[in-house]
């Protein structure tokens, strides 16, 4: 595939602001996000957001299945989701929620948000001054260059199964670590024994 085959698009171009307010006071589950684990729900994140179930929500926003959301002022450290639930939830109002148009894989799209080249937009756009945003209009304003969908899907299945490659060795280098065979001491040769 040549590099011809990739065009450079802006996010203005295939995503679109998705957060509606919960005008109607509709139950849905309230979730929050973190840099660790995306989308968690509220009861679970506790012990870092408080679990509110008296609060508002109607001024909430609902999150529709297959939507990213994220904190404008956490972005630069990570807190972007991707809710694949099949009911709608309810995020902070101050989340941006968007949606991507269907000749976007949202994998693809998840790798590169989670690349190295997406915190070198937030750096260039972001606004403010002792606290920094970036809002949707920014992100709007993000470029990536962008193969046909069927490439996206090609390699967003290869970086999801590196990604999982990696974790199963993680999870067995931690499973070996926490052995008593890796508490070593350092010791001189001469402490061991001597040659005669």
């Amino acid at each position: 595939m040549s590099s011809n085959d990739w065009e450079q698009r802006k996010f203005a171009d295939f995503t679109w602001d998705a957060g509606k307010r919960n005008k109607e006071d509709l139950d849905l589950e309230p979730y929050a996000i973190t840099n660790e684990h995306g989308f968690i729900r509220q009861r679970d994140a506790h012990d870092d957001f408080g679990y509110m179930k008296d609060t508002d929500r109607k001024a909430y926003n609902i999150v529709q299945p297959n939507s990213f959301a994220y904190n404008p002022a956490r972005i630069n450290v990570g807190s972007i989701g991707y809710y694949k639930g099949v009911e709608n939830v309810i995020v902070s109002s101050l989340y941006e929620v968007f949606q991507t148009d269907n000749y976007v894989n949202d994998r693809f799209l998840w790798h590169w948000l989670k690349s190295d080249e997406f915190p070198r937009w937030i750096e260039k756009l972001q606004e403010g001054s002792v606290r920094l945003y970036f809002y949707y209009d920014k992100l709007c304003e993000c470029q990536l260059y962008m193969p046909s969908l069927e490439e996206q899907e090609k390699i967003a299945t290869f970086l999801d199964d590196l990604d999982h490659l990696i974790t199963l060795h993680h999870r067995k280098y931690m499973k070996y670590a926490d052995l008593s065979v890796f508490d070593w001491e350092q010791r001189k040769l001469g402490e061991l024994g001597s040659l005669k």
